[in-house]
């Protein structure tokens, strides 16, 4: 019985109930009634209606599964959580530790203690733990002070929905916790596979460089934690990232070496398979079992049992049967790049691959060049929306890239595997492998690196409308039918223009005449996003980056941009250097064309190093101070501060002075007019006022995240703004925005929008109204505008 057609149903039913929630009885009562109509269909023998209402009733199914869960009343998520709370859990994974001095875990809570009461509870915790960590394993009990609270992402238009990501792996609660706090309640006693995958890594480790046992350890076992930021974006960039991922690239390649090993044995062809599906599960196991591992193996056990049994295996059954048992297992995985990445390519390969490679073959390409070139082809059109969708991403170089890198990958895998068993036999014989095999990946590093220097070797574009990416599909469909059909081959080039036109449009479609200016929702940071009425974009500040902490810059500013279709920026402006608003700037210097550099010149050796990366690329710098006027097209844009003289003495020291040193720009556009404040406090504030600047408008972004040294009384009444927006992060440490803040601005009859709560702030004008929207709610407010600015 052919499986694509289940599965697939299966699948619609799972992406419908995103968008429908009938009352579950009616799902049942609908799904009853189809498949009493299948069975009456089946008996009278109209084979097609039959199928067609089975097709309906599992589509039913795949809507049931994918119903939310119901929390029990004891769950975590439950409870109005104090901060901090002492729990105790059980570790269900690995840690993993993805900086120095922060480690991610994930426990399963057992139980909290409130004041002297211990109550029992459950729920997947996910902490993010500070400081260097105990030794820990998978199993362990845990207990210790753990700040939770509910995930919150960035709310960005376009952005990544990280809560809806934890949902659907079970985890409603997140927190954080200090390592030197956490008390370990039982000894390590990994499980069988973590104990193995850890021998393995230190193995690795032991007999080769850092660099290469990183590559190798990714390549074999699809850990990449070790793995450098540079080694990673290359593999990224080259279009070759998928040997990483533990693909069925990988698992094609153990289950080959096993079952070629124990041939040479000499073992009856019927019990190798055996032994090698036994084998095979095993290390599926080790290696996790992330989508790519899932598929694979299902696909390899059943080739395997094919030949067991003496029987051909249909491949789209495999890559069927596969998908079925992960959804039914997680449906939420359906959403997930992993999954529709390997499920993408891997139809890509088994549909278009084959008669391209007839095709090529014909036409005198030799075997394995014809088949390599297919492959990479078939699998990098396939995954190309995806790609898009969820990293806005095009390789230009993958298909190259591949015929170099894949073969220096194999012989690495199956040489590091064969390394691993020798050394377990004898040490010095694996050692002197290892040392064969470094050779070997240092040319596939040497290669990943040639690849990614290219210059536009990795496009960046925004992610498609979903009927461009099920036209593109259609294409990919009718390309293996083509020949000799006119009228397909008009289909195909009818739809390529539709694609290439929508693709092209956000590019080059004229400028409407607006003023928007975007707020993000960086956390607890700035960044605002400013697109003026003749087409020209400015960015301040880029949110909180580093090398040490969640680069906003990189893994939000850049994707809202990339979807909002900016390959340069007229002007990036860092109002100051503290990290939380210059931090991401570095991303983006590295990411898009940036015609001119702002900033006021102070700053730490962080705001430094982005002077110094700006001038490298030949942005030209433009220290700013109060009284420098910029036209950019219709838009005036004033600088406030600071001063030629900079502030100094401030009460709270130099972090003070160099917030109230930061840049404060005011906009003007006809009746509209911004005032973007960076970090200033009361001291600067007062400055300004005793200059006299024009500080009346329309709209005010709150200094420092609403921090109580700033936003004063006096400055309020100067100021006199109808909306300001609150850029900060829920839950932070500082207590952001202060009370006393909000009752001033309370006072001052202004309306309040918070990036915390509303998500991205985005502000539309054309002149005479103002549109306000609040991403996380999609609620919109307008305001009129007058010659009073409000």
């Amino acid at each position: 019985m052919p499986l694509a057609p289940v599965a697939l149903a299966f699948a619609l039913g799972l992406a419908t109930a995103t968008r429908f929630r009938p009352h579950p009885v009616t799902l049942w009562l609908v799904g009853s009634l189809s498949l009493l109509v299948a069975a009456w269909l089946l008996l009278h023998r109209r084979i097609g209606a039959a199928a067609l209402a089975l097709m309906l009733t599992t589509a039913l199914l795949g809507f049931l599964r994918a119903a939310a869960p119901i929390l029990p009343a004891d769950h975590i998520a439950r409870r109005l959580l104090p901060s901090p709370i002492r729990l105790e859990g059980r570790l269900i994974a690995e840690p993993i530790r993805w900086t120095p001095d922060r480690t991610r875990l994930v426990l399963e809570a057992e139980a909290v203690t409130e004041g002297t009461a211990r109550r029992p509870t459950r729920g997947i915790v996910q902490v993010t733990l500070y400081g260097e960590p105990p030794p820990l394993t998978e199993g362990q009990r845990i207990a210790g002070e753990f700040r939770l609270h509910r995930p919150v992402g960035f709310r960005n238009p376009g952005g990544f929905d990280y809560p809806g990501h934890l949902a659907r792996e079970g985890i409603f609660v997140v927190g954080s916790a200090r390592a030197d706090r956490l008390d370990v309640l039982t000894p390590e006693a990994p499980p069988w596979p973590v104990r193995i995958k850890r021998w393995a890594m230190e193995t690795i480790q032991r007999h080769l460089p850092p660099a290469s046992a990183a590559l190798l350890a990714g390549l074999l076992l699809g850990e990449r934690t070790d793995l450098s930021r540079a080694a990673d974006e290359g593999f990224r960039r080259a279009g070759v990232y998928h040997i990483l991922a533990v693909s069925g690239f990988n698992v094609a390649l153990i289950a080959s070496a096993i079952f070629l090993g124990l041939l040479l044995l000499g073992l009856p062809r019927r019990l190798v398979a055996a032994v090698a599906i036994f084998l095979l599960l095993g290390f599926a196991l080790v290696v996790g079992g992330q989508p790519s591992v899932v598929r694979a193996t299902v696909m390899g056990v059943l080739l395997l049992l094919g030949l067991l049994l003496e029987r051909e295996t249909n491949l789209f059954n495999s890559v069927a049967l596969a998908a079925l048992l992960i959804l039914l297992w997680r449906p939420g995985e359906l959403w997930e790049p992993g999954f529709q990445l390997s499920f993408a390519a891997t139809l890509g390969i088994l549909y278009l691959s084959r008669p391209w490679i007839s095709r090529l073959k014909a036409r005198g390409w030799h075997g394995w060049v014809a088949a390599s070139v297919a492959v990479s082809l078939g699998a990098q059109l396939a995954v190309m929306p995806v790609m898009l969708v969820h990293f806005n991403q095009l390789s230009l170089i993958g298909i190259a890239a591949n015929l170099v890198v894949v073969p220096l990958a194999a012989v690495a895998t199956t040489g590091g595997l064969a390394a691993l068993l020798l050394t377990l036999l004898h040490e010095g014989s694996g050692d002197v492998l290892f040392q064969s095999l470094w050779l070997i990946l240092l040319a596939l590093r040497g290669a990943v690196r040639f690849f990614a220097a290219i210059p536009a070797a990795m496009i960046h574009l925004p992610a498609p409308h979903p009927a461009t990416a099920v036209s593109f599909y259609a294409i990919l469909a009718l390309l293996p039918h083509l020949e000799g059909r006119r009228w397909l081959r008009v289909g195909a080039t009818t739809l390529s223009a539709v694609i290439l036109a929508a693709t092209l449009w956000p590019w080059v479609r004229p400028a409407d005449g607006r003023l928007r200016v975007t707020f993000l929702d960086v956390g607890q940071g700035d960044a605002a996003f400013v697109e003026l009425p003749d087409g020209r974009r400015v960015l301040v500040d880029g949110g909180p980056g580093g090398e040490r902490r969640f680069d906003v810059g990189e893994r939000v500013v850049s994707p809202f941009l990339w979807n909002h279709a900016v390959a340069a920026l007229d002007a990036v402006v860092m109002t100051h250097g503290d990290p939380d608003h210059a931090g991401g700037l570095t991303a983006i210097l590295r990411h898009f064309r940036v015609r001119e550099f702002w900033d006021n010149g102070t700053g730490d050796r962080g705001a430094e190093a982005i002077r110094r990366l700006a001038e490298r690329q030949g942005i030209l710098h433009r220290q700013l101070r109060a009284g420098d006027r910029i036209w950019l097209g219709p838009v005036l844009i004033t600088v406030l501060n600071p001063p030629a003289t900079l502030l100094r003495g401030s009460l709270r020291g130099p972090a003070s002075d160099e917030n109230n040193n930061s840049l404060v720009l005011r906009l003007e556009w006809g009746l509209a007019s911004f005032l973007l404040t960076g970090d200033v406090e009361e001291e600067g504030e007062a400055e300004l006022l005793a200059r006299r600047r024009p500080l009346g408008h329309l709209v005010l972004k709150v200094a420092h995240h609403g921090s109580r040294f700033s936003t004063t009384e006096e400055f309020l009444r100067t100021a006199r703004p109808a909306l300001t927006v609150i850029s900060v992060g829920a839950g932070n440490p500082f207590r952001h925005p202060s009370p006393e803040v909000l009752e001033r601005l309370d006072r001052a009859h202004a309306r309040i929008y918070r990036t915390d709560r509303d998500g991205a702030v985005l502000l539309e004008t054309d002149a005479a109204k103002l549109r306000v929207t609040r991403w996380a709610s999609r609620a919109t407010e307008t305001w009129r505008l007058d010659s009073e600015g409000g």
